[in-house]
């Protein structure tokens, strides 16, 4: 931790804050201002200052999907894949590695935010209270990844300005995940209603509305990880409503074409399908961090993809290949076509017509789709289109769905969890009995954090249904089945989430944290260990055994 704070010292704000808009997404401006220099007395000055941290949280996007993915078991590396990934990928990180050596870029973001949240506490001007929340959020998100990906944080709230300020501090012990959690929940619970800037920036294509981190959606993070669960449960279900977020199901689905009662081999898509999920202007995003769309420049994730130094695993080409797709009683087969935008059989080709990516996918053919295509997606690759921008999904709406479902299983209400998958929350899902029972969600007297009655979710569907057809029909395969007790209900449903997590959002960074918080929510740290180690198969026992020591679980600094 000694040399974390020494780069505050000349970074104090990015160049970003005050050069022109060209340049505002360039994050290799060496361009500093002094507090001096900068007050921030009026909105304007706020929307530069923020923008400025959008473009230092371009530092960490590789950083943040690849400590993400690569421990997780999803994502794997291919035999031509660079040095410093094959560390992440066999837990044996080197100091310089690039990829995770990075931790004071995450503090300069933290450093930012608490200069701007001192100078609008001076200022007061009209409007201070949205970019204050704003930068609120992303510091307590912030925070969040320095202690689950390194193990601790070195905390503070005042920015860095001089020598011997950065040497106070260098000088603090960190504290880990459970001491710095409280605190930050404690900074963000009373900002938690405050509306979200209002911004219609748009630079080299990209619009900054969804580069916010919704209060609601931290908020309910630290309260999903601290054990907290009808209040994990209540800011997400707020957020849902004040948006009006659902799973329609006419956008983003993808069916089996039936003919006769036959598979007759192509497929439906709805709204664009899953392929366009996570297309620029998607409804599904709610947060992204986005940069410059220049190919090999800064952001290396879909080069890293496209040359195929980074695949998808085997064990992720199973989840989706073993997935029973159900048309019918009568008729069904294995596969879940998610698959398609996530994976494919070939490589991603730019197009010479400037018209896009093409894609390759056979429906009659899914064996070997070791080719991630998921930021393709996000980042259609042209001849023709120059210098728009790039984006990385860190907050989207089946996410927010995923992370609900899991805070209400374990409230208690194993069954409404399990309808978010199979059949979507609407006020048919919560008066049929068959799907919720009575003594688990009381309909008529139903708390709030529950409630989905309301006519905005009236075409909800479960998210699974997305890629696996009529689910929400299906009395035989994707059951709960009789179990003895309550708690073998909701563990059996929170496996269910678990590898819902991984059919939706397989190598968007979240896989290695979301089983770490599941192994530490029961005490069990081979439930990560067995599922990281699966993908291994070279140095399978090796990697198990590494794992069930919890300390391993973070880069050590």
């Amino acid at each position: 931790m000694k040399n974390l704070f020494k780069s505050f010292i000349t970074i104090l704000i990015v160049g970003s804050l005050v050069t022109g808009c060209d340049k505002m997404l360039d994050v290799n401006s060496e361009r500093v201002v002094s507090p001096d220099e900068y007050n921030m007395t009026a909105t304007n000055d706020s929307i530069y200052s923020i923008i400025g941290i959008f473009s230092q949280l371009q530092n960490i996007v590789d950083s943040y999907v690849l400590l993400g993915e690569l421990r997780g078991d999803l994502m794997d590396v291919d035999s031509k894949a660079n040095l410093y990934l094959k560390e992440i990928n066999n837990f044996e990180v080197s100091p310089d590695n690039p990829y995770a050596a990075n931790i004071h870029d995450y503090y300069s973001i933290v450093n930012n935010c608490n200069y701007i949240i001192s100078k609008n506490a001076e200022s007061k001007y009209e409007g201070f209270e949205k970019f204050t929340a704003a930068c609120k959020a992303i510091r307590a998100w912030t925070y969040m990844q320095i202690a689950l990906n390194f193990g601790s944080a070195v905390y503070y709230d005042e920015p860095i300005l001089s020598v011997s300020q950065a040497e106070a501090i260098q000088n603090r012990q960190p504290i880990g995940f459970d001491e710095l959690a409280p605190i930050l929940i404690n900074e963000l619970t009373p900002i938690k209603d405050v509306l979200t800037p209002d911004f219609d920036f748009v630079i080299n294509s990209h619009t900054f509305n969804t580069s916010f981190f919704p209060v609601k959606f931290v908020l309910g993070d630290l309260y999903l990880w601290t054990g907290q669960y009808q209040k994990a449960a209540q800011e997400y279900k707020d957020l849902i409503y004040k948006n009006s977020y659902t799973i329609l199901n006419n956008r983003y689905e993808t069916n089996r074409t039936v003919t006769n009662n036959a598979f007759s081999g192509g497929i439906t898509m709805y709204g664009g399908g899953w392929l366009n999920l996570f297309s620029t202007g998607s409804a599904e995003y709610i947060t992204n961090i986005a940069t410059t769309n220049e190919y090999d420049y800064k952001f290396q994730l879909d080069s890293l993809m496209l040359n195929a130094e980074l695949v998808s695993s085997e064990v992720a080409q199973n989840n989706w290949r073993n997935q029973m797709y159900y048309q019918s009683a009568t008729l069904d087969t294995l596969g879940d076509l998610r698959i398609i935008g996530s994976v494919s059989k070939q490589k991603p080709e730019r197009t010479t017509s400037g018209s896009g990516t093409v894609l390759y996918h056979n429906l009659k053919d899914f064996s070997d789709m070791k080719y991630i295509t998921k930021y393709a997606q996000m980042n259609f690759l042209t001849t023709s289109v120059k210098n728009t921008s790039k984006i990385i999904m860190i907050y989207r709406v089946a996410l927010l769905y995923l992370r609900y479902a899991e805070a209400i299983n374990r409230a208690g209400n194993p069954n409404m969890a399990f309808a978010v998958l199979k059949y979507g929350l609407s006020k048919t899902t919560l008066e049929n009995k068959a799907y919720i029972p009575y003594y688990e969600v009381d309909s008529v007297n139903i708390p709030d954090y529950l409630d989905f009655k309301d006519r905005r979710f009236d075409n909800n569907i479960g998210i699974r249904m997305r890629g696996c057809g009529n689910v929400n029909l299906d009395t035989t395969y994707y059951i709960i089945p009789k179990l003895t007790t309550k708690q073998d209900s909701i563990e059996f449903v929170e496996d269910k989430i678990q590898q819902e997590l991984a059919l939706e959002t397989a190598f968007e960074g979240n896989r290695f944290q979301d089983l770490m918080r599941f192994a530490i929510r029961r005490n069990d740290n081979a439930y990560l260990a067995d599922k990281v180690a699966s993908k291994h198969t070279a140095n399978k026992e090796a990697i198990r055994n590494k794992l069930m020591t919890r300390e391993n679980w973070y880069i050590r600094k």
